[in-house]
């Protein structure tokens, strides 16, 4: 019989129209953001969606994997930005090898950084939550949590090795067997990672709000777990917070 974990549902995003070497056309919606461009130190340029006020102490780094960055998930920025988190969505599909990746990723945090914010990456979907973790291996220093929605249970050790941040997974049961997600689990445990999960018997695409099958209480009251862990992102020291009380524990 499984302990339980309180669940719940995270903002998440949906599969967008993609882009390579230029925004998407957004003359047809009032974005509130801005498109910035900015360099890695080996001198390759990216663009980068900006929004929310310059003022706030979080910052999110939104990784939206396949979906890149479409008009769907500058929306979805945006209404994160004006919840008061400054954000930044990065797009990362087809861009190179992991090297240039991580440069990329170390660029954007170091950006989104000043002046003195705490960081959070945040990843939708199997290659949205891994690059999470790349992004948090990147610029472990940095960054205060490290979110992987719908998927990240399979990243290399090198990796996992690499971060120091708290780290929350919302998983979904349509998309992660439970075996999975415990040998993830007794991985982050082997290496002493702080790891807090919210395991799901929902379709995933009900947590999503840009997509047809978008329950907004559901994500709501999923947004809310994310919103609390990035207030212990914010106010808690990174190498010494503690454990969840519930850490590997399920209900089905």
């Amino acid at each position: 019989m499984w302990r339980g974990i309180a669940a719940g549902l995270v903002l998440v995003m949906v599969t967008a129209v993609g882009w390579a070497h230029k925004p998407p056309d957004a003359s047809c919606q009032a974005f509130s953001g801005t498109f910035v461009r900015l360099t890695t130190k080996g001198g390759h340029h990216f663009d980068v969606y900006r929004a929310g006020p310059p003022s706030a102490r979080i910052g999110l780094l939104l990784l939206p994997g396949k979906a890149r960055l479409g008009e769907r998930a500058l929306a979805w920025a945006d209404r994160v930005g004006a919840q008061g988190y400054r954000v930044l969505a990065l797009g990362l599909r087809r861009t190179g090898g992991r090297g240039r990746r991580m440069a990329m990723e170390r660029t954007a945090l170091q950006y989104l950084s000043s002046p003195g914010r705490r960081l959070v990456t945040f990843g939708w979907g199997r290659s949205g939550a891994y690059e999470s973790i790349e992004a948090s291996a990147a610029d472990p220093h940095d960054v205060s949590g490290t979110v992987l929605c719908n998927g990240g249970i399979s990243a290399k050790a090198a990796l996992m090795r690499r971060i120091e941040s708290r780290v929350l997974v919302l998983a979904f049961r349509q998309t992660t067997p439970l075996p999975k997600l415990q040998a993830f689990e007794a991985r982050m445990r082997l290496y002493g990672k702080p790891l807090a999960v919210h395991y799901y018997s929902m379709d995933p695409t009900a947590a999503d709000p840009m997509g047809a099958q978008f329950a907004s209480a559901t994500a709501q009251e999923v947004w809310a777990q994310a919103r609390a862990f990035f207030r212990q992102a914010r106010f808690l020291c990174r190498r010494c917070a503690p454990y969840p009380a519930l850490l590997f524990g399920y209900r089905d």
